[in-house]
């Protein structure tokens, strides 16, 4: 029983065994094939993918054209925009240039005004000044009457140097007026380095003690011997009215000092010289700094007799050579005489060129102009 058994477990052990062999050997013979199979089933759908990548890739390539083509076109457009713009802005920035340039022309044109009219008001102001105070000075001069036409000098001469000397100098140069200290006797700076706390005056009687002068001041000796009157106008105009009621020989002195700013450069030069113009007879002093890079200095001293003027007796003028220079003035002019009436006087004036040193104004011009204001 034993035995029959063993041999029918062994019998169901072969035919195991060549059940798997005839399996193995199936599968052997059949997986080429398969394998074949699946190779061909991936590469179908391989190239599927890769043609449906290819058309994606198509579509994205024409849709990436279209866009370049778009970005171009939008490029030109705002360049031409950007072009516009910037034409538009030259022409806004042209038109604010003009609208800047008029303004600044209408307002040099303003300002220009308004010196004139403050000019006038100053004149106006002086006029009635100068006749109160040349009537007061007359009264105090007992027995001696006052011509009409004196009374008007001061005003007729401020107002033809005003006119007649910045059309007649070459390069005439309005200086400026700041003052000293507040006390304004001097210029401290006239611009462009013209003075340095200079142009300062004094008049004096004789051995009299000097009188400052101030600026736009009208003084009247105690003693009724002269009227003084100082105008800082442009030109800057001084004129003392010597009234020598008594008719005794006196001498009359006005002194112009202080720093010119030319720092030592440049050259000086003065002359003397007289003039007839109708029945005005005229004495001058001429002193000039010249040839600096700073604006020049002309300093006219004159003295004026005229019947017209109810001048009387004789005078003549003088100029004291003291140490002279380009860095300081101290230049001191004085009338002699007995004369009654007689106008001593004294113009300050300027030319200045920035490309150039300041020149020579020749002694004909200066004429040219005195005889011009008479």
């Amino acid at each position: 029983m034993i035995r029959e058994t063993n041999k029918s477990v062994q019998s169901n052990r072969k035919l195991m065994w060549m059940s798997l062999i005839f399996t193995l050997l199936i599968f052997a013979a059949g997986f080429p094939a398969l394998y074949f199979l699946i190779s061909a089933k991936v590469e179908v759908e391989s190239r599927k993918a890769i043609n449906s990548y290819s058309s994606r890739l198509t579509g994205s390539n024409n849709n990436m054209e279209s866009i370049q083509t778009t970005l171009t076109a939008l490029k030109d457009q705002l360049a031409r925009n950007l072009s516009s713009v910037s034409s538009k802005l030259e022409t806004l920035e042209q038109q604010h240039t003009n609208d800047q340039s008029t303004l600044q022309h209408n307002m040099l044109s303003l300002e220009s005004k308004l010196f004139d009219v403050q000019d006038i008001l100053q004149h106006n102001m002086s006029t009635m000044e100068t006749k109160l105070l040349y009537l007061q000075a007359y009264i105090r001069a007992e027995k001696l009457t006052c011509p009409v036409e004196s009374l008007s000098f001061v005003d007729f001469l401020l107002s033809s140097a005003s006119s007649i000397f910045p059309r007649s100098l070459p390069n005439y140069y309005r200086f400026n007026y700041d003052g000293n200290n507040n006390c304004n006797y001097g210029i401290s700076d006239g611009g462009h380095d013209m003075y340095d706390n200079g142009n300062k005056l004094q008049v004096w009687r004789n051995n009299e003690q000097p009188v400052q002068v101030i600026y736009n001041w009208t003084y009247s000796d105690p003693l009724g011997n002269f009227l003084m009157i100082c105008k800082a106008w442009h030109p800057f105009v001084f004129s003392m009215l010597v009234l020598n009621r008594d008719g005794e020989s006196r001498q009359y002195y006005i002194r112009e000092y202080g720093d010119l700013g030319a720092d030592g450069s440049g050259s000086y030069r003065w002359n003397t010289g007289s003039l007839l113009v109708g029945s005005f007879n005229i004495h001058y002093v001429l002193y000039q700094v010249y040839g600096a890079s700073d604006p020049s200095i002309i300093q006219i001293f004159f003295t004026v007799s005229s019947p017209l003027l109810g001048s009387t007796g004789h005078s003549s003028l003088h100029y004291v050579d003291s140490n002279k220079g380009t860095g300081y003035t101290n230049n001191t002019v004085y009338m002699s005489g007995n004369a009654h009436n007689v106008y001593l006087n004294y113009i300050l004036t300027s030319t200045y060129q920035s490309s150039s040193r300041s020149a020579y104004v020749a002694t004909s011009t200066v004429e040219a102009i005195l005889r011009e204001i008479f």
